[in-house]
């Protein structure tokens, strides 16, 4: 009898295995979305969510460098026109920011992604399925003096959740994610000059810029998300930056 119950358990287990892996692939595009480590690097800290917004009433208090995701699978366009395919701009964030291989988005993990943005965007609707405006200055400048008071508002809503708290870290993504601004200033403030700069502070300042309206896509160094101007505006950044000065 016990062999008989065994032998009945054995045929019906991978049965059950492959039922457990046919669940619905918006279900599982949704757990992949929220999970850093679906890109299986281990220095990956991010996940879609971590950026974007499922729906615009989610976004709440906090600036996101990306745009929410309901309605994407109906833009004509993304990353302020660079691209009119949504594979190639979903690559682009597994690849530049999550540290992935576009392979991985060739099988399940891709497939379950691309359904749970359709799920988001269901026929006939018109909600977020217009281009979003994102401008991404190609050269940055100096902004000039901001208002220090506002700095922590502005870190607070725009990099907290990523940076955790100023000077210590705490609350970071994780160890890779640098310390603000102790790991700038260590970094940018004993380097050369660079033509048009008598300034040192003013040089981290503008070095700060860069890095929040290129970071990595733009070819900034690290895996950072640039901003656009629409998501954090020259004022921001200008405040923002009065964190940092050099010795």
């Amino acid at each position: 009898m016990r062999s008989a119950v065994a032998l009945a358990l054995a045929l019906l287990l991978p049965a059950c295995a492959d039922t457990e892996l046919r669940l619905p692939a918006s279900a599982e595009g949704a757990a992949i979305a929220q999970n850093p480590g679906a890109s299986r690097s281990r220095y990956n800290v991010f996940a879609c969510t971590t950026c974007h917004a499922v729906r615009p009433s989610e976004v709440g208090a906090r600036l996101l460098p990306g745009a929410p995701l309901e309605g994407a699978a109906r833009r004509p366009s993304f990353w302020g026109g660079e691209t009119v395919h949504l594979h190639e701009a979903v690559e682009r964030c597994w690849t530049f920011f999550m540290r992935g291989t576009p392979t991985d988005l060739d099988g399940r993990t891709g497939e379950a992604l691309y359904a749970w943005l359709e799920s988001l965007s269901p026929d006939g609707s018109t909600a977020g399925a217009q281009p979003v405006a994102q401008t991404y200055p190609r050269v940055v400048r100096p902004l000039g003096d901001g208002d220090a008071t506002r700095a922590q508002a502005v870190w607070t809503r725009a990099c907290a959740s990523c940076h955790g708290a100023i000077g210590t870290g705490a609350g970071r993504l994780g160890p890779l994610v640098s310390i603000v601004p102790g790991d700038t200033q260590r970094e940018h403030c004993d380097e050369v000059l660079p033509a048009g700069f008598t300034d040192r502070t003013t040089y981290v300042r503008t070095v700060v810029v860069e890095k929040v309206r290129h970071g990595s896509f733009l070819g900034y160094a690290g895996s950072m998300p640039p901003f656009s101007v629409e998501a954090l505006s020259d004022d921001d950044v200008r405040d923002l930056t009065m964190l940092f000065r050099c010795p």
